[in-house]
């Protein structure tokens, strides 16, 4: 092969790789997927350990799930609504790295459960017949839906346009970009949830607790909300905690931590504080 043809070849790889690069979905592109009436988005890349989560987060979140779903790329989790009579959640699965023919045996044998097409979206049925789950796909994007009214979430979110998405809040927008192995991101619907949170089911130190985060959020005028963490492979280990926020007059402010120990790893420590904050 002759130096120009062999430079000419070299460029058309180095192409290919750049446009399939460019291909892969984003957190912006993955934000147009959200509807944006949830109460906050988190983003998983797919090297998040989700050993870190204390184990009773199971009670809240099929960590199961999530440790599948993380196995074959980058995952995002919605918390589209609570059940108020027993706080148990509704929440989005989204992936752009999955199909929904892969996804349904996956949810069957976790949740034990059949499966039933509706139509465009695929229900998760328990032997009862309830549904605990449905599962969809558009634009490359594969969602599962699981709690209460599951089935009515995801034909919504067949339909779901960009500016109804979290990708329409500007404010949010503004400081979403992060490349962290793991992103929570609190919209403006996320904050004005907190001032019509009903508080009857709390405790009066909840309450309290309730109350001190409400004038928190006043007294800063927050209007969007990110906080990040990234584990660092390096010696010893380091983990970045950073939060970045938009406020009134859109000013924005930016906190960064990092934290590392030659004896305490970063994952060790995260868990014990998580633990003492959520108690068995």
């Amino acid at each position: 092969m002759n130096a120009g043809l062999y430079g000419i070849t070299c460029g058309v790889i180095v192409l290919l790789v750049a446009m399939s690069c460019g291909n892969t979905p984003g957190l912006q592109d993955e934000l147009q997927m959200v509807p944006g009436l949830c109460f906050l988005h988190a983003h998983m890349n797919a090297d998040f350990n989700v050993e870190l989560l204390p184990v009773n987060f199971s009670t809240l979140i099929p960590v199961w799930l999530c440790d599948s779903l993380l196995s074959r790329g980058s995952l995002g989790i919605s918390l589209l609504s609570i059940n108020f009579s027993d706080l148990s959640p509704q929440l989005l699965f989204l992936s752009s790295s999955i199909d929904a023919d892969e996804i349904t045996p996956i949810a069957m044998e976790g949740f034990g459960c059949n499966s039933a097409e509706a139509g465009d979206r695929i229900d998760l049925v328990s032997d009862q017949g309830s549904v605990l789950g449905s599962i969809s796909a558009r634009n490359g994007w594969t969602c599962l839906v699981t709690g209460t009214g599951s089935d009515r979430a995801v034909d919504r979110w067949l339909e779901l346009e960009p500016v109804e998405s979290l990708a329409s809040d500007t404010d949010l927008t503004k400081v979403a970009d992060s490349e962290a192995d793991l992103t929570i991101l609190f919209s403006n619907n996320s904050i004005s949830f907190l001032s019509v949170l009903p508080d009857g089911m709390f405790s009066r130190s909840q309450r309290r607790s309730l109350a001190n985060l409400r004038n928190l959020v006043q007294a800063a005028g927050l209007k969007a909300l990110r906080i990040s963490l990234d584990f660092i492979d390096s010696n010893p280990p380091m983990t970045i905690l950073e939060i970045k926020l938009v406020r009134d007059d859109d000013y924005i402010s930016s906190l960064s931590i990092s934290f590392s120990d030659t004896g305490i790893s970063p994952d060790s420590l995260i868990q014990e504080v998580l633990l003492e904050l959520l108690p068995e």
